[in-house]
């Protein structure tokens, strides 16, 4: 049953850390919110694998900037299945352009340099509080993260380029639509 609990909690906090936080608002500037919301969407996607909004968002910038090129960080055309599956593609250095308006930002700098304190915090936390269960749910959004952004890096593209895919949102909440999203997108 705690695995169940664990889909479902790592669902909800994916959908609004990640697929609302990193990836609608950070990256794309889809809609405005206040400080109070722009911490909570940190700290979500924070618990979806302690990437800092930072790095994230500009990784994506230049994922949308060079989709299925050479210089897309993560297309499964330049790169083996498992790299892209396991989400395993490294990026050297993020230029500075696809970062500055999220450099201004102290919320996200914030989170950014004290990331992986806050995330030991709520690791530490949880466990003392929920025991094993804590555990479990923790490791699954960590897990589950790295697995469904790279099913959605992997099975959102084609040999055309982006490509939908609805069984995506099963594992990356949201997503399925991955051309539509390419197309439509403001960044």
């Amino acid at each position: 049953m705690i695995v169940l609990y664990g889909y479902m909690i790592y669902w909800a906090v994916a959908a609004i850390g990640i697929t609302y936080g990193y990836h609608r608002y950070f990256s794309h500037n889809d809609y405005k919110t206040n400080s109070l919301t722009e911490v909570v969407l940190l700290y979500l996607g924070l618990l979806c694998g302690g990437r800092s909004a930072l790095t994230w968002a500009g990784v994506h910038r230049i994922h949308h900037a060079h989709a299925d090129t050479e210089k897309d960080p993560h297309s499964p055309k330049n790169h083996p299945w498992y790299v892209i599956l396991f989400s395993l593609w490294k990026v050297k250095q993020i230029p500075r352009k696809y970062m500055i308006d999220l450099i201004k930002n102290p919320r996200v700098m914030f989170f950014h340099r004290y990331g992986k304190f806050i995330l030991a915090a709520h690791w530490i936390t949880t466990s003392l509080l929920f025991g094993v269960n804590a555990v479990i749910i923790n490791l699954m959004l960590f897990i589950l993260s790295y697995v469904g952004f790279g099913i959605l890096n992997f099975y959102g593209h084609d040999a055309k380029g982006p490509a939908n895919n609805l069984l995506i949102n099963l594992v990356a909440p949201f997503e399925g639509n991955h051309k539509d999203h390419h197309e439509y997108s403001n960044i």
